[in-house]
């Protein structure tokens, strides 16, 4: 598995394994050929299981700034309420140099900000802004409450600079399972994310492999990592602080993860609005690409839904 940076902390970092909570599978549908219908579309209703999209999370990451403050919280509080009313707190967990020179786990503790529903948040981290939701219905939607938490947090506390800006699809793609108990994927995943399954052996099934792809510009900053292989349950922790507006029951799933990503080549850009929204459109029209390359089109079936 390829130890790289991505957008968010949903998918947990652990082999991939762990990721994948036992659980029956669900009977759902693909539409692959109305293409990104999924990436601009998802249902937050829970009756509706059509939309694979697990998780969509955004994030800049930039130089440390100052620590919140009583009276600066107050403030960023009130400029979010509208769409985040809900205060918690969240850790993370960083690794630091402890005596003798041997890594020491410690944890960063920061403010999170909540929609009522529990399926949106801003993550206001020593060095990063991150928003994530469950209930993802559209890349306009997302990135505007996505520039309110940025407008927000410069106005509290300076961004002086900008070192990452990410855009990530957790997605769980189920299939109806065949009378064999088996799921025949090259129906509906393109042979290149297939890896070893032509090859198991008479009598046997494939049944997990895990892959890693890297993607990037001729000139350093945009790149693209996308992770891939079938699992079982949910790609998500289940003990994950947002609710999911798809009840998860257990079965296989195929899991796309894809991390559409960018980085300076050089020197730390200052931060600029424009700039930053800007580079999060650009950074949209990859992972759409990638998706409709990574699904084979079957019009006569649903799964996929504009």
């Amino acid at each position: 598995m390829l130890d790289i940076p991505s957008s968010g902390d949903a998918v947990t970092n652990a082999p991939w394994g762990s990721l994948y909570p036992t659980a029956d599978p669900r009977q759902f549908r693909v539409y692959p050929a109305n293409g990104l219908a999924m990436l601009r579309r998802m249902s937050g209703d829970a009756a509706d299981p059509n939309a694979p999209v697990a998780l969509v999370t955004m994030e800049i990451r930039h130089p440390a700034t100052d620590s919140l403050t009583e009276s600066s919280n107050k403030e960023l509080k009130r400029l979010l309420f509208e769409h985040l009313p809900i205060e918690r707190q969240g850790q993370d967990m960083a690794w630091a140099m402890g005596a003798g020179g041997s890594p020491t786990p410690t944890p960063e503790r920061f403010v999170r900000y909540v929609n009522r529903d529990n399926t949106l948040a801003a993550s206001m981290k020593a060095q990063a802004l991150v928003i994530e939701t469950t209930a993802y219905t559209s890349f306009e939607s997302l990135v505007d409450v996505m520039m309110r938490v940025v407008d927000a947090r410069s106005q509290v506390s300076s961004i002086v600079g900008v070192e990452r800006i990410g855009l990530r699809y957790v997605l769980e793609i189920r299939v109806p399972v065949g009378a064999d108990g088996r799921i025949e994927w090259a129906n509906w995943i393109a042979e290149p994310l297939l890896g070893p399954q032509r090859v198991a052996p008479g009598g046997l099934t494939l049944t997990e492999w895990q892959g890693a792809a890297v993607y990037r510009e001729a000139q350093p900053g945009k790149s693209m990592i996308v992770r891939y292989g079938p699992g079982l349950g949910q790609a998500l922790d289940p003990n994950y602080h947002l609710r999911r507006t798809i009840p998860v029951q257990p079965g296989p799933f195929f899991l796309l993860d894809i991390d559409s990503f960018w980085t300076p080549a050089d020197s730390i850009p200052e931060y600029n609005r424009d700039a930053v929204l800007g580079t999060l459109q650009n950074l949209h029209e990859p992972a759409r690409a990638m998706f409709q390359e990574m699904l084979i089109g079957r019009p006569q079936d649903n799964l996929l839904r504009s």
